[in-house]
């Protein structure tokens, strides 16, 4: 297989790892002790969704959103994938960048959906780096490979919910790739310019 085709497969099944961890149930917060059993219980939940046929996939779609929003540290991750950048931003700009970059990994979630087969998440173990990180070591189990995948969560300031704002698959942070390429953008673009280039590929979608 042509290493760009090795490429493309590898982030279509880091999106699919995204898309299939979207069950974490939003009727309560993950605690610290329960982040490993409460995921696993809603990844077979949402399992159990993408294998429903009798679904169409818009009201896949519209339950997944219900499910998984409250899980996802959205604003973090708006600040990750900017870095240093996001300091020099006007509060209008962090505002709409961020909408913008939400409304991006939703609908890069989305659209990986499709790729689902009969995948399964099976959960190893936590490993608390430090007093507001934890990692989930996970293995995503496909007919021909198994990845590794690692949920990184940390430690909300404000109500210490526990929140996911990256996911690693194969040493590849999900937050370091869009950083890497907002930052290519950017060498040469104004931020209102790659604003524009989220917005206008949002609206397509």
């Amino acid at each position: 297989m042509k290493l760009s085709k090795l490429i493309i497969k590898k982030y279509s099944i880091i999106s699919l790892a995204f898309s299939l961890s979207f069950g974490v149930s939003s009727a309560y917060a993950i605690q610290e002790e329960n982040i490993a059993s409460q995921m696993q219980v809603n990844i077979n939940k949402t399992t159990l969704l993408l294998q429903n046929e009798q679904l169409k996939q818009e009201d896949k779609k519209i339950q997944i959103f219900e499910l998984f929003d409250p899980v996802f540290d959205y604003s973090s991750m708006s600040k990750i994938a900017l870095g240093k950048k996001w300091r020099k931003l006007s509060n209008d700009q962090k505002e709409h960048f961020e909408n913008a970059f939400t409304h991006k990994l939703k609908q890069s979630y989305i659209d990986k959906l499709k790729l689902y087969t009969d995948e399964k998440v099976i959960i190893n173990q936590t490993e608390k780096v430090k007093s507001t990180r934890i990692k989930l070591h996970t293995e995503l189990i496909g007919k021909d490979q198994t990845y590794k995948i690692i949920y990184k969560f940390h430690r909300s300031k404000k109500n210490a919910e526990w929140l996911i704002y990256d996911v690693e698959m194969i040493g590849v942070s999900i937050m370091k790739t869009y950083r890497k390429q907002f930052s290519d953008y950017l060498s040469s673009n104004s931020m209102d310019d790659l604003i524009k280039k989220l917005d206008k590929n949002n609206a397509t979608n």
